[in-house]
């Protein structure tokens, strides 16, 4: 089956799962890091001239010491405990469900609503005397 274009200019309708990134993915595209070793300009290029050795040792230095820095930031994210990572918010939000669950079986078990759950605690625990209810 041939393929046929519009007369704009315009490809056919591709399948949907290409347009929306589904089943076929695109590469990302990404900005190179301000830290990333310099590339030659466009007039070294041009030139034919030999590379030292000299020059290679100093780009081989240069890249060994920005992958270096990448695998130490990477290693300094991953070993983040404390702080809005994305490990403990998963694991309050958890918390924060099972919390809700726990206070809603609690109140469907006493009949006392969440405030006087909180008053009730309180109270007992000796914290306050907040029982005017």
């Amino acid at each position: 089956m041939a393929t046929t274009w519009t007369t704009k200019g315009t490809p056919p309708s591709w399948p949907r799962a290409s347009r929306r990134g589904g089943a076929t993915r695109r590469p990302a595209v990404c900005a190179e890091p301000a830290n990333a070793p310099m590339r030659p300009s466009s007039t070294e290029t041009k030139a034919k001239r030999s590379v030292t050795v000299e020059e290679q040792r100093q780009a081989a230095k240069a890249m060994r010491k920005y992958f270096e820095d990448l695998a130490y930031d990477k290693a300094v994210e991953d070993a983040k405990v404390f702080g809005w990572t994305a490990k403990n918010e998963i694991r309050n939000g958890r918390w924060v469900m099972f919390g809700m669950l726990v206070g809603m079986m609690t109140e469907f078990a006493t009949g006392a609503n969440f405030v006087d759950q909180i008053r009730i605690t309180l109270s007992n625990l000796g914290i306050a005397d907040v029982y005017d209810f």
